[in-house]
């Protein structure tokens, strides 16, 4: 089966929720509790009613392999943000194939203009996952989050349709 992107659906959550509290994906994440199944399912519920939302999966031969929210800021703006992981059993280079999936998806189906991605400043392998990527920082918002009692920089990517489509 080739890599496709697909909507989530209730049967995905326990999948989702399960890479969402590993160690290797939670360290990274702007809240870093467990997140319970009643709050997992309490944000799906929600996520279907937002029609700025959408939910989808990166799916390959043998499975599921990662996650992307994206959100349209406002109706009809045509500027998105997003969020993401991998599965933390996936190939190396899988993040990339999804990701592409992504753009294309976003650029070329949902005629979207512009996407961001904020990334905590202590995310190294994120900042260069969207420097290679094409996003270019926008901007660094200083000591704007916190986090276990720290204040951290928070860096703005932005990634034009246009950009993508060179």
């Amino acid at each position: 089966m080739d890599p496709i992107l697909r909507a989530v659906e209730k049967k995905d959550l326990s999948t989702i929720r399960r890479w969402r509290n590993h160690p290797s994906i939670n360290e990274y994440m702007f809240t870093q509790h467990e997140v319970t199944e009643a709050e997992h399912l309490a944000w799906f519920e929600a996520s279907k009613a937002n029609k700025l939302r959408t939910l989808l999966l990166y799916e390959a031969f043998d499975g599921i392999k990662g996650f992307t929210q994206l959100q349209e800021t406002s109706e009809g703006s045509g500027v998105y943000e997003w969020g993401f992981y991998v599965s933390p059993e996936a190939e190396a280079g899988s993040g990339t194939i999804m990701a592409k999936l992504v753009f294309n998806k976003l650029f070329l189906d949902m005629n979207a203009l512009k996407l961001c991605g904020e990334v905590l400043s202590f995310n190294e392998p994120s900042i260069k996952f969207h420097q290679k990527l094409g996003f270019h920082q926008e901007s660094l918002l200083k000591d704007y989050h916190g986090l276990n009692g720290k204040r951290y920089d928070v860096y703005c990517f932005g990634l034009l349709k246009s950009e993508w489509l060179k």
